[in-house]
């Protein structure tokens, strides 16, 4: 008798559906391409400043960074409106999202700006 009361619609058109595969898909890009920096890394010689700037000036390194920032903020804020679905009420909810929101686009635009100005000096 409860079950004929509770509206069923189909898992495809779940709220959560959206924010579940965009996270999913987010972490899967997400391996290759910090297993790809990491690999170009292994050329840095004990990281000094001077041998990073040579090397954010090639084209591999820089793309690399220029797509696993942006989106590791995008996962890191997929993540974070997550937890503070879970332990948030309604008043502070959407509110703390979107901070974390504009956050997470604030130090992407920072973070790129850094990369393109560190490799065209």
């Amino acid at each position: 008798m409860m079950a004929a009361s509770r509206t069923s619609r189909p898992a495809s058109t779940h709220p959560g559906l959206g924010h579940w595969r965009w996270q999913r898909v987010s972490a899967i890009v997400l391996v290759p391409l910090i297993l790809w920096t990491l690999w170009m890394m292994r050329s840095l010689d004990g990281g000094s400043y001077l041998s990073v700037r040579a090397w954010l000036q090639d084209i591999g390194p820089k793309t690399a960074l220029l797509l696993l920032v942006p989106l590791s903020y995008f996962h890191g804020a997929l993540g974070l409106q997550v937890i503070i679905e879970d332990y948030l009420h309604p008043p502070l909810r959407s509110l703390f999202i979107w901070l974390v929101r504009l956050v997470a686009l604030i130090l992407s635009v920072v973070s790129l700006w850094a990369v393109l100005a560190a490799g065209s000096i």
